[in-house]
């Protein structure tokens, strides 16, 4: 069997639903390492080594297979169908509608593959929402509101995934290193404080950690520095603000603790390629 490929990969996402699978080889090339996946199983069922873990999953069983993960697939059922949703941290970082949250869910921010069992009605639920994430990347990129609606269908998915997680037993028998627990903690003051506390800093004396540990923690589990987490966090909070029009650009530096309009302005430009008044315009012309 030729190996499938996604259309969207070039957009960091990947999407299938109710595909066959007959090939051992298909399914490890579809399990890439430069990437989150969350894979269902729909029927059939599979045995594979996860960083040599032994795993085996059946039907309505999910996994959520963390990037970097060397996966060897032993053996597979015939017929064997999975719905599958896999994505890089980039199109996590520039589709979240606040980006801390998706390293505040802890099975993406664990080393370790993690498992749940669901019911019918649980991992259908899933599946619809992948559907509808599928519809969203596939319409055309001169639909007026495709990015919104592709950001709202993605994190809809990532929330009603963490509440499976939550809801199922993982929770009780999941142990983090030492590392991952600093950036669960991080992430987590992040999101409470990133309006105020623009420093890494700020952060390490809360963790009772030095910077350039934090900072070396932060890039090692996440991928990008605290600064740059931090900064990602400002930037999503000032897009948020820049859709109530009644807030002045001067209430929303303020806001962020900015020294002023114009340092704010640099900045926000810096990471959009806009200024704060131009995002703000190009808003408003969708409206």
């Amino acid at each position: 069997m030729a190996s499938i490929k996604s259309i969207y990969n070039r957009l960091g996402i990947q999407i299938y639903i109710f595909e066959a699978i007959t090939s051992r080889i298909v399914l490890r090339e579809i399990l890439t390492v430069d990437r989150f996946t969350v894979l269902m199983i729909n029927s059939g069922a599979v045995c594979m080594h996860v960083n040599s873990r032994k795993i085996h999953l059946f039907v309505n069983e999910v996994i959520v297979i963390p990037k970097r993960s060397l996966c060897e697939i032993l053996i597979i059922t015939n017929p064997f169908k999975i719905s599958l949703l896999s994505f890089t941290s980039e199109f996590a970082f520039h589709n979240s509608t606040r980006w801390p949250h998706v390293g505040y869910f802890e099975f993406f921010v664990a080393k370790d593959a993690t498992k749940i069992f669901l019911k019918d009605k649980e991992i259908g639920l899933l599946v619809d929402l992948l559907k509808i994430i599928n519809s969203k990347v596939s319409r055309s990129n001169k639909h007026i509101f495709k990015k919104e609606l592709l950001l709202l269908s993605f994190n809809l998915f990532l929330y009603e995934l963490a509440r499976s997680y939550y809801r199922s037993a993982w929770y009780e028998n999941v142990k983090h290193t030492g590392n991952e627990k600093i950036a669960i903690h991080f992430l987590r003051l992040l999101e409470l404080n990133c309006r105020k506390e623009h420093s890494v800093k700020f952060y390490a004396d809360a963790l009772n950690v030095t910077t350039g540990h934090l900072t070396k923690t932060i890039k090692q589990v996440i991928e990008i520095t605290a600064k740059q987490c931090i900064e990602n966090a400002i930037i999503l909070e000032a897009k948020i603000l820049l859709q109530n029009n009644d807030l002045t650009i001067l209430h929303i530096s303020e806001e962020l603790k900015f020294a002023n309009t114009s340092f704010f302005s640099t900045f926000f430009k810096k990471h959009t390629s806009l200024s704060p008044s131009e995002y703000r315009l190009q808003l408003n012309s969708h409206k």
